[in-house]
């Protein structure tokens, strides 16, 4: 019988404290507009959250706005997303911060290949309503 694919699973016991007045998301993916959507929802549920094109403007926006949650693409021309997470990790003011994958690829190829080399927090499967990855995101928040 196939297994039933789960669509937002949190795989970590990471807790982030939230230090700022609204907790702060930035939304990593090639897809633009996709992140930009994400983003816009997120601030309607008061959340902080910014969207960028890949690894590289991450890297730039990290160094003046550290989030508390990136929502990381895992398919990404350039650096992937394994790459990203850990570059994010490598970074001192990041290094803490909450991962969540969010692709289209299968939680168990993302889990075997990601989250035990780069500390993936949580992983959520791209189409699943935002209100799923936002409950996600809330796990790790603590206030």
């Amino acid at each position: 019988m196939p297994r039933t694919p789960t669509t937002c699973q949190r795989w970590s016991a990471r807790e982030i404290r939230i230090l700022h007045e609204m907790p702060r998301v930035l939304v990593v993916d090639d897809n633009v507009g996709a992140a930009e959507a994400l983003a816009t929802y997120l601030s309607y549920e008061g959340v902080d959250a910014r969207a960028v094109n890949g690894c590289e403007e991450a890297l730039r926006c990290v160094r003046d706005w550290v989030p508390d949650v990136v929502v990381l693409d895992i398919m990404m021309p350039e650096r992937d997303g394994y790459e990203t997470a850990s570059a994010l990790r490598s970074y001192l003011p990041t290094h803490s911060l909450g991962i969540v994958a969010f692709t289209s690829l299968d939680e168990d190829h993302v889990r075997e290949t990601g989250r035990a080399r780069h500390n993936f927090d949580g992983y959520c499967q791209k189409g699943t309503p935002p209100t799923a990855l936002l409950a996600l995101m809330r796990k790790f928040w603590r206030e």
